[in-house]
Order: structure tokens, then sequence, then C-alpha cells
């Protein structure tokens, strides 16, 4: 048995692949009647629309068979995408590249293949629109002119449903910062001049005398911490500003990103008598937008650190399964109560709570993380426990390769 190739351009086909996001999703009626078609005009029992991924290839919609995919190393459609014609095997068992192929010899029985390659509006060929026999056989004129017509058919489909999902999640997006706007618009009104009243309202006490040394030292704290307040704030506003703008997925390598944003935090640790240990686990590049991830990781990191004293905040990485990153911040700290917990995954609830030397916040920038995370399709987990620490942790997936 011949495997197929693996054609020169096999790592930006299979970028092309994931960017469409369409292997393993549902069986949509326009691809399915699209196989219908093939079968009559073609007349075979068999008839799909295949995707060749890294090792396997996958079958967005079929008749004739009941699995969903095959090893790539049988496909005849591995062979069929090096091409831009329609590939035609009129008999498999006369034919020394198949003869031996598992599926010629037990079921489905393959001796007649005709695959017309399914091309991106880039110009990779994704895989195909294929009609099977377990009978010899060819076509005539007018069936390969169908196959190819209908396989071009295929490709327009596969695009027009791209511009349909990225346009729907345009149109999330929007929504999603409008109600941010909304959302934003509130906290300025609200956080924005509240350290600032409450900074005058010191200043303008009577109670207050500035030529006291006692009275200067019971106000700076209270001056320091309404100012953090406000240089979070700030930050956090800014953030979300640039976030507005396109986003810009790039292959990161995560560890370098968590060591680079805890450098940031080591003198809050160092002045909270805090174990800060980052970038443990596995060194795993990811596709992310890089300026986002760095919000996120500093916010977290920075909660952490807020609501723990004398303990530990880390940062682990871990590999799953399903090629996919896990980043997880975990600390020792005060833990949250389960009535707070319960609100924190409320996603639209503003929530904050002052830190263990009443650091102050806006509840602002986890509101941003979880609205960052979400343009990524992933999600932020919270594990607590009162008294003991919390775990915030989200996945991200792996760049090609890994």
């Amino acid at each position: 048995m011949q495997k197929p190739k693996i054609p020169d351009n096999e790592n930006e086909r299979l970028k092309e692949l994931r960017r469409l996001n369409i292997l393993d999703s549902e069986q949509e009626k326009d691809f399915d009647e699209l196989v219908e078609l093939a079968s009559i005009i073609c007349g075979v029992p068999i008839s799909l629309v295949t995707l060749v991924d890294a090792d396997r290839q996958w079958f967005k919609s079929k008749k004739g068979v009941s699995v969903d995919s095959t090893h790539r190393d049988v496909s005849f459609c591995g062979h069929a995408i090096h091409g831009d014609d329609i590939f035609i095997i009129e008999n498999a068992v006369a034919d020394e590249r198949f003869y031996d192929n598992p599926l010629v010899v037990d079921d489905p029985s393959i001796r007649f293949y005709a695959g017309m390659p399914i091309k991106s509006e880039n110009g990779f060929n994704l895989g195909t629109l294929c009609v099977i026999d377990s009978e010899p056989k060819s076509l005539d004129e007018t069936q390969i002119r169908a196959l190819r017509i209908l396989g071009g058919q295929a490709s327009k489909l596969i695009e027009l449903r791209d511009k349909k999902l990225r346009l729907e999640s345009t149109n999330e997006k929007l929504q999603s910062l409008n109600e941010l706007n909304s959302q934003i618009t509130s906290i300025i009104s609200h956080d924005l001049k509240g350290p600032i009243k409450s900074m005058r309202a010191y200043l303008n006490s009577k109670y207050i005398d500035a030529n006291r040394p006692e009275d200067l030292a019971q106000l700076f704290p209270l001056v320091k911490n309404n100012l953090n307040s406000l240089d979070e704030l700030v930050e956090n506003l800014l953030e979300w500003s640039r976030s507005t703008n396109d986003v810009n997925f790039v292959e990161i390598n995560i560890k370098d990103v968590v060591l680079e944003i805890c450098s940031l935090f080591e003198g809050n640790a160092l002045d909270k008598d805090i174990e800060l240990k980052c970038g443990i686990g596995d060194d795993l590049k990811v596709v992310a937008d890089l300026s986002m991830i760095r919000f996120v990781l500093r916010n977290l990191i920075n909660n952490a650190i807020k609501f723990t004293e004398n303990g530990l905040v880390k940062v682990d990485i871990e590999e799953t399964d399903n090629k996919k990153a896990v980043i997880k911040v975990i600390d020792t700290g005060v833990g949250i109560p389960n009535d707070l917990l319960k609100r924190l995954k409320l996603k639209d609830k503003k929530i904050s709570t002052k830190g263990t030397r009443n650091e102050k916040g806006t509840g602002l920038g986890l509101q941003l993380v979880r609205e960052f995370l979400s343009i990524h399709k992933t999600d932020l987990n919270i594990e607590s426990e009162e008294n003991k620490g919390s775990t915030f942790s989200f996945v991200l997936p792996l760049a090609l390769g890994h």
C-alpha cells in the first residue's frame, strides 16, 4: 500500500483548516444535499465531503458509510488533494498504490473512487467531494463535468460558511463591547469620581491638621490606596480601549509571557512576604492575542497577591490531552466565601472587594479578563475555599506542531 504523500504546504494548509473551524462540526443540510446529488449523478452508493486533517480524513457529510473518519494513511483523498482536478481510480484492485489498502481489502471494499479537490479561498486543498463504489466503474464526460461543478460548490459552501461564522462572531463581539461600554460609562461616573471625592474629603476634613505629623501619617495610606485604585482603573480602561481594535492571534510561548508578567509583581510579592513561583510546568506555544493574554495574566496575578499575605502565589502551565494548554494562577490566600463565589460566577455582575491590606479594586479588571477570554473562545474557571486559597484557570489552543 502506498501512503499519501504530505503536501509541501502542509503546515499552512492545516492552519487554514483550523482557521475555518469546520472540523468536527455538526451536519449541515447544504453539504448533505451536495453529497446526495453527487451520488445520484455518478450512480454510486457512497459519496462524501472529506477534510484531510493531520492524521485523519474527517467526513463533513456522508452517504453510504457509518463512520465519521478514517486514518489519513489509508485515505484516497490524501492522494487526491495533491492535484487540482478530479483524481480517478477505476479499479483499485488493479492499482499498485491501492490493491492492498485496508479500505479495498475490507469494508467498504472500494473499487472505484473519484474525488474532486475542495479548495479554500486562499488556494489550499482542504479535502474532496468524492464518490465511491464497490464495483469497478468509469465516469462519462457529463458525470466528470458535474463532479467538478459540485466540488466547486463545496468550496463555495465552505467559504460562505466561514464568512457567516466571522460575521456572527463580529456581531457578538460588537454586542458584547456595546454592553461593556455601557458598564464602563457607569464605572467611570462612579468609580473614577469615588476616590477623588474621598481624597478631597480627607484633605478638607476639619479633623486633619497639616501641621501635625500624626495626622499626615494617618492620611498618607488612605491617599495611597485611592491613588492605586485610580491607577488600576485607568490602566484597565486603556486596555479596554485598545481591545476595541483588531484582535491579532499569533503563536506565543506562554511560559515566556508568564515569566514576563510575574517579574512585574516581584516587589508587590516581597512587600507582602509572598513566595511568587511562575512558569512552572510545560514549555508550550499557544495561539492567542499577546496583548490580551498579558492583561489577563496581569490581572489574575495581581488579584492573587492582593488577597494573599505571607503565603504562596504560583502560575502553573499544563498540556491537556486535547491539544490545549491550561494556565492556572493559584494562591494560598483568604479564599472566596461561597456567597461571593456564586456571584463571581454570574458573569454580568461587577464585584469589587478589598485585599488583605485594604487594597481597593473596581471590578472592571475581572470583567475585561472574561471579555478577552471569550474572544479566545474560552472561559475563566474559578475554584476557591475560604481561608485556604483560590485557583483561577483558563485554556488556550496549542500552536500547530505541539
